[in-house]
């Protein structure tokens, strides 16, 4: 049989390499946690503050680019899609400001792409294929000389 003697001697020998283990865990968790101090002393945090559209994110985005941060592929597509909803959303200011300034269009032709461009739904997804359905009438409508007029007075409008 067993003796009481072996029994702990097996015990002993099982809790040490146990206890070996937690220690080489531990040792770890310590060096991580270290590590992850001297990051957090070192990361510079600012606090922007100003009002709505005054280029709080442009900021952050232009400190990315020059300190060297590529931005991921979905951050890309995200980006692309707020520039296609500015796109349109500020033709469609400049369709509405042509018309309260009563300024004439160059080309009556366009009142069928200013329709379009008005019509736009800003809860559609703007992803590539979906704005090159407005570019046509984009270019057309930013050549036209009644944009081009609303847009050299802006200052009279909120653009």
């Amino acid at each position: 049989g067993w003796s009481e003697l072996k029994m702990a001697e097996i015990l002993f020998c099982c809790s040490y390499d146990n206890n070996k283990a937690g220690r080489i865990r531990s040792k770890e968790i310590d060096r991580r946690l270290n590590k992850d101090r001297v990051t957090f002393r070192r990361t510079v945090r600012v606090l922007l503050l100003g009002a709505g559209e005054s280029g709080k994110s442009t900021f952050l985005k232009q400190m990315r680019i020059i300190h060297g941060l590529d931005f991921d592929d979905e951050q890309i597509r995200e980006f692309r899609m707020v520039i296609y909803n500015n796109i349109l959303k500020g033709m469609r200011v400049l369709i509405d400001a042509r018309q309260k300034l009563g300024i004439s269009w160059g080309d009556e032709t366009c009142i069928k792409d200013a329709a379009k461009v008005f019509d736009f739904n800003g809860l559609i997804k703007l992803d590539p294929s979906v704005f090159c359905d407005y570019l046509d009438s984009l270019i057309k409508l930013w050549r036209d000389s009644g944009i081009r007029t609303a847009f050299d007075r802006r200052r009279e409008y909120q653009l």
